[in-house]
C-alpha cells in the first residue's frame, strides 16, 4: 500500500504544468469554449489533437468523471490560486470562455513584463557580481603585495573596508533572508483579509495590491450584476469557494455586517486593499440600474493602471542598479587608491 502511495505521488508530481504549458492550456480552453465545445469535449478534443500532454488530460478527465470540478483538477496541476479562483467562480456565473480570455491575456503581459524586467536587472546584477569577484581578489591578491612592501597601511579607512567587504557581503544576504524567513512566518498566521491589509498599506507595492484587488473583484461582481442577480446572491456565491481565499473570507465580513445594517457600497472603503473610487462606481451603478456594465468597465480601467504602474517601475529599476553599482565602483577605487597615493607622498 505505501508502495502505491509513494508512486502516486511521484506521478503527480509530474503532472505539474510549467508557466508555458499553462497559458497553452488556458488558451487551448478559451478557445475551444468560444466555438461551441464543452469541458469534456475541449478536453477529448486536446487528447486527440495532442495539443496537451496526454497524462494531463488523462488526469482531468479521471477527476471530472469522479465528480470533481475543473477548477479542482487545475489546482493539482500547479496553476496559481488566483487563477483558481477565477476559474471558480466563472464556473458559478457561467461565463468560463470570458474569463479564460481575460486570464490568457493577463497572463501574456504579465510573462512579458517579466522577460523585460529580466533584461533590465540581468546587465546590472552581472556587473555586481563582477564587482563582488574583483573586490574579493583585491583583498585576497593585490592587498597583502602592497602591503608586505609598505606602500599602504593596514590601519587605513579603505583598506579597512576592502578587508571587510566579504563580512558586509555575507551580512547582508544573511539579514535578506532572515527577513524573508521572518515575513513568511508573520504572514502565515495573518488571515486573507489581515494579509490584504498589510500588503495594501506598504509604501510602494500598495497601489499595485489595491488596483489589482480592485479590477479582479470588480470584474467578476460585474459580470454576476450583469446577469440581474443580488447583491445576496452574489455575496452567497462568494462564500461557495472551495479553497479558503480573500474572496471567501471577503463575503463572510460582508454578510456578517449587512446583518448591521450596513448596505455593500458603505462597507467597501472600509478595506484599504479596494481603491477609494470602487465603491462610488457600485453605488451610481445601483441608482443607474447598469451596475454590471459599470463594474467591468472600471475593471479594465484598473488593469491599465496596475500594467502601466508595472511598466514605469521596470524603467526606474535599471538606473537605480547601474547607480548603485557606479557608487561601489568609486567607493572601491578610492578605497583602494588614495591610500596608495598617500604613501606615495609620503615616500617623496
Amino acid at each position: 500500500m505505501d508502495l502505491l502511495m509513494i508512486k502516486h505521488l511521484k506521478k503527480k508530481k509530474k503532472t505539474k504544468l510549467s508557466k508555458s504549458q499553462q497559458q497553452l492550456f488556458i488558451q487551448l480552453l478559451a478557445d475551444l469554449l468560444s466555438n461551441g465545445f464543452t469541458i469534456q469535449e475541449s478536453l477529448l478534443f486536446m487528447k486527440k489533437s495532442r495539443s496537451m500532454t496526454i497524462e494531463i488530460i488523462d488526469c482531468l478527465i479521471a477527476g471530472m468523471e469522479r465528480g470533481d470540478s475543473l477548477h479542482g483538477g487545475l489546482a493539482q496541476l500547479g496553476f496559481p490560486g488566483t487563477v483558481i479562483t477565477q476559474i471558480e467562480f466563472a464556473q458559478a456565473h457561467g461565463d468560463l470562455a470570458g474569463t479564460l480570455k481575460k486570464i490568457k491575456q493577463h497572463l501574456k503581459i504579465i510573462d512579458k513584463q517579466q522577460q523585460n524586467f529580466y533584461k533590465v536587472v540581468s546587465y546590472p546584477v552581472l556587473l555586481l557580481l563582477f564587482l563582488t569577484v574583483v573586490l574579493i581578489s583585491i583583498r585576497q591578491i593585490l592587498l597583502p603585495q602592497l602591503m608586505a612592501n609598505g606602500t599602504i597601511q593596514a590601519n587605513n579607512l579603505g583598506i579597512m573596508f576592502i578587508q571587510q567587504s566579504p563580512y558586509y557581503i555575507l551580512s547582508f544576504i544573511f539579514v535578506v533572508f532572515i527577513l524573508i524567513i521572518l515575513t513568511g512566518c508573520f504572514f502565515r498566521k495573518k488571515t486573507y483579509l489581515q494579509r490584504a491589509v498589510i500588503i495594501s498599506k506598504l509604501p510602494i507595492f500598495g497601489k499595485f495590491y489595491q488596483e489589482y484587488t480592485s479590477a479582479f473583484f470588480a470584474l467578476e461582481w460585474g459580470k454576476l450584476f450583469s446577469q440581474g442577480l443580488e447583491i445576496k446572491t452574489v455575496i452567497h456565491l462568494m462564500q461557495t469557494i472551495d479553497q479558503r481565499s480573500l474572496m471567501s473570507e471577503l463575503s463572510e465580513k460582508i454578510e456578517e455586517q449587512s446583518m448591521l445594517g450596513q448596505t455593500f457600497y458603505e462597507q467597501l472603503p472600509k478595506f484599504a486593499f479596494f481603491s477609494p473610487e470602487l465603491s462610488l462606481i457600485i453605488q451610481q451603478g445601483q441608482i443607474k440600474g447598469n451596475l454590471g456594465k459599470e463594474l467591468i468597465l472600471y475593471s479594465e480601467l484598473c488593469w491599465q493602471r496596475f500594467f502601466n504602474r508595472m511598466e514605469k517601475l521596470i524603467q526606474w529599476i535599471q538606473p537605480v542598479i547601474f547607480l548603485v553599482v557606479a557608487l561601489l565602483v568609486v567607493s572601491i577605487y578610492a578605497a583602494m587608491l588614495l591610500p596608495i597615493y598617500g604613501g606615495m607622498e609620503e615616500f617623496l
